[in-house]
């Protein structure tokens, strides 16, 4: 029985290439069994691959190539330790993915219903049908729609990227429903993003709180943002829902989302505001 392989049979009976056996060889953590000193060419023995799959599987959880070298040159202690912590650092890689994953799917869904808003005529008040969202809102006294609410809003993305989450480019402000004759005149409640249903935030003495913007019929405008022109898509949707006695729950819950993602470019949101019917 043929018991010594030369380093492309070797490389082709356990799938791996021929450049990493010979970097393998250069590094020191699986070197030839021999070298023929006449042509240089590199011969492993069949026993050897047993060590081989250890490296691989090393490799395949992720293990730098320093730790391998530490670990083939150790003891079998050695190996169960650090495969207890490199178990407990892919638990948390696992639980990095599965919020990008919660993350993407939040935003795939934002940007379809930013184009379902986008494809509904401007200006003109509608009727549509909202899922109950879960939200992470910050107090903004003596805020206007028309201010620079980013220090707020920062607070909410700091409380996120501390535990490790990603704020999306949803935000929105919250404020009540009453007949201003001018939009300077409105003084936001909440500014607020929303996060995935269930989500557990760290949230103890930040000012800061969860809650939930129910589900129904909500009135609704859309526009694309303009300091100039939002008081008339206000009164527009104030005298719609008075003119019509449409009972709501007193409050404005106002959206925006960005239609350009350069900062090089100027900047252009579409503006939503809903009205929750009772």
């Amino acid at each position: 029985m043929k018991q010594y392989f030369s380093i492309g049979e070797t490389a082709r009976l356990n799938n791996i290439s021929i450049q990493t056996l010979r970097y393998y060889d250069k590094i020191g953590i699986f070197k030839p069994h021999y070298t023929d000193q006449g042509n240089g060419y590199r011969y492993y023995h069949i026993k050897q691959f047993f060590y081989l799959d250890i490296i691989k599987y090393l490799k395949y959880i992720r293990t730098p190539l320093e730790e391998i070298r530490r670990i083939i040159s150790s003891n079998p202690e050695h190996m169960q330790t650090f495969l207890e912590e490199q178990e407990s650092v892919i638990e948390d890689e696992m639980d990095n993915l599965e919020r990008a994953r919660r993350l993407l799917h939040r935003r795939k869904n934002q940007l379809k219903e930013q184009l379902e808003i986008c494809n509904r005529e401007k200006g003109i008040v509608y009727f549509r049908y909202m899922e109950e969202q879960t939200i992470l809102k910050v107090a903004t006294p003596q805020v206007n729609p028309h201010d620079q609410s980013d220090l707020y809003f920062r607070k909410l993305v700091d409380v996120l990227e501390e535990r490790g989450d990603m704020v999306d480019n949803y935000y929105g402000f919250i404020y009540d429903l009453k007949p201003y004759k001018d939009s300077r005149d409105i003084y936001c409640n909440n500014i607020y993003t929303t996060i995935c249903k269930g989500e557990k935030v760290d949230i103890e003495g930040k000012n800061i709180q969860l809650d939930t913007i129910p589900s129904g019929e909500y009135v609704c405008i859309s526009f694309d943002w303009s300091t100039k022109h939002y008081d008339s898509y206000y009164q527009e949707l104030y005298h719609y829902i008075e003119s019509n006695s449409i009972q709501t729950d007193g409050k404005v819950y106002q959206i925006s989302l960005p239609t350009n993602y350069s900062s090089l470019r100027e900047e252009q949101f579409l503006t939503e505001l809903r009205v929750l019917k009772k």
